[in-house]
């Protein structure tokens, strides 16, 4: 039987269909999958994968569990003796560096990628905004041009009509002036 993914806990519908189109199917895949695969995945930082794989991993254990009840009834009593016995012994401390396990490796190099995407998502962002500012002031500009064309349109009209009624006025007097001589004549 296949474990889905809306069995792991913190996986709702819309969290599905984005497990799915970045291709991970089932529980299983999510528990096998690493912290950096998983960061790939939109919404899914460093910290959201490790705790998704590791629910996965506790779905996975659980349905493994139910599906051998007969034989966990059976061992019950073998493990109640057993915590007893290890209840009653002193526990060692116990170091751990960051060398000894890889899953420290591979949470410091899913953080490292996760840090680079987010600089990078800031970086995007910060170049957007720049984009807007640019793409805003070319547009005062332009627009500053065309004020500036519509008022040597508006004295261009101005002298042309001043350059008409002067003419005009011109021929009228050259008119006037013909018409005199003739009647001088």
């Amino acid at each position: 039987m296949t474990t889905t993914l809306n069995q792991i806990p913190g996986i709702g519908p819309s969290t599905v269909k984005v497990l799915t189109e970045n291709g991970f199917d089932s529980a299983q895949q999510i528990a096998d999958t690493t912290i950096a695969q998983l960061s790939r995945v939109p919404g899914f930082g460093a910290a959201r994968a490790s705790r998704t794989i590791k629910a996965a991993n506790e779905v996975l254990s659980v349905s493994t569990d139910a599906s051998t009840t007969a034989t966990t009834e059976a061992t019950a009593a073998q493990t109640t003796i057993r915590q007893r016995r290890i209840a009653k012994k002193p526990v060692p401390k116990v170091t751990r560096s960051a060398s000894a396990t890889g899953t420290d490796t591979k949470v410091a190099a899913a953080t490292k990628e996760s840090e680079i995407e987010e600089m990078a998502k800031k970086a995007k962002k910060a170049a957007l905004k720049l984009a807007k500012k640019a793409k805003k002031e070319a547009k005062k500009e332009a627009k500053k041009v065309k004020q500036a064309a519509k008022k040597v349109k508006q004295a261009a009209k101005k002298v042309a009509k001043a350059a008409k009624k002067a003419a005009k006025k011109a021929a009228k007097k050259a008119k006037k002036k013909t018409q005199s001589k003739k009647n001088k004549k």
